[in-house]
C-alpha cells in the first residue's frame, strides 16, 4: 500500500476535527499531532498491506484501544471495506475526537466508540453486539495493555481473525507490556492459526511487530 485514498469528506473531517479540538479541547490536540507522524501512518498502512491479501469486506468489526481511528478507520473502512467498527478505548477525549474525524462514517451509522473497558465489562458495544457475530478484531496498541488472550477468552472466542501491533520498545511508561518479537505476540493472544507474522522498522527507528491469525 503505497498511499491511503484522502477523500474530500476525509478532508472535510480532518480540518474540521483538528479546528474544534484547538478551540474545545486544546490539552488533546498535541496527542492529534502525536498520532499523525510517519511511524504512525506507517504501521496502520502495513495492517492494510497485509491484511488485504488475506480477507476484506469484514462485516463487524472492533478496535481495541484505537485512540482517534482516524488513519486506521481510513484503511479499515476505504481499502478494506469493512461495513462497521467500534472503538473500544477507555479514553474520553478519544472517543469525543474520533467522532470528529469519522463523522462521515459515525452519520451514516457505521462508525461508534465507547469507553468501556473490555478487560474489566462483561458487555460489548450493544450495537456492535445487535449486528451478530464480531469477524475481525484490531488491536494496534498490545504494548499499553494487558494480554489479549484475556479479551479473546472473555468477549472473541467465536473464531474470530485477530490483528496485533506491538513493540519491544520499554522507552514509554504506559509500555506495560512489551514483547519480544511476533512469536510473543501471537502466544500473548494465544493464536494457534497465524496467517502472517512478521517485523517492521518504522521511521522513528521503533521495531514494530504484527501478527494475523486465529
Amino acid at each position: 500500500m503505497d498511499y491511503i485514498k484522502f477523500t474530500p469528506g476525509a478532508i472535510a473531517n480532518f480540518a474540521r476535527a483538528s479546528h474544534l479540538t484547538q478551540k474545545q479541547r486544546p490539552w488533546a490536540f498535541p496527542r492529534i499531532v502525536d498520532s499523525m507522524t510517519r511511524s504512525q501512518v506507517q504501521s496502520k498502512m502495513w495492517l492494510g498491506e497485509e491484511l488485504i491479501k488475506i480477507q476484506c469486506g469484514f462485516n463487524n468489526v472492533a478496535v481495541i484501544g484505537g485512540w482517534f481511528c482516524h488513519i486506521l478507520g481510513l484503511v479499515l473502512f476505504d481499502e478494506l471495506k469493512c461495513n462497521f467498527i467500534c472503538n473500544y478505548d477507555t479514553d474520553r477525549d478519544s472517543q469525543l475526537v474520533s467522532y470528529k474525524f469519522n463523522t462521515r462514517y459515525k452519520d451514516a451509522g457505521s462508525y461508534t466508540a465507547t469507553t468501556k473497558n473490555l478487560f474489566i465489562t462483561d458487555k460489548l458495544d450493544q450495537r456492535q453486539t445487535e449486528l451478530g457475530k464480531i469477524d475481525l478484531v484490531v488491536n494496534c496498541s498490545c504494548e499499553h495493555m494487558y494480554y489479549m488472550s484475556r479479551l479473546r477468552e472473555k468477549h472473541f472466542n467465536d473464531g474470530q481473525l485477530f490483528v496485533l501491533q506491538s513493540t519491544d520498545c520499554k522507552d514509554y511508561d504506559d509500555h506495560i507490556n512489551t514483547v519480544s518479537g511476533p512469536d510473543e505476540l501471537a502466544e500473548q493472544a494465544g493464536l494457534v492459526d497465524v496467517y502472517y507474522s512478521g517485523v517492521k522498522v518504522l521511521d522513528n527507528g521503533m521495531n514494530r511487530f504484527m501478527v494475523i491469525g486465529r
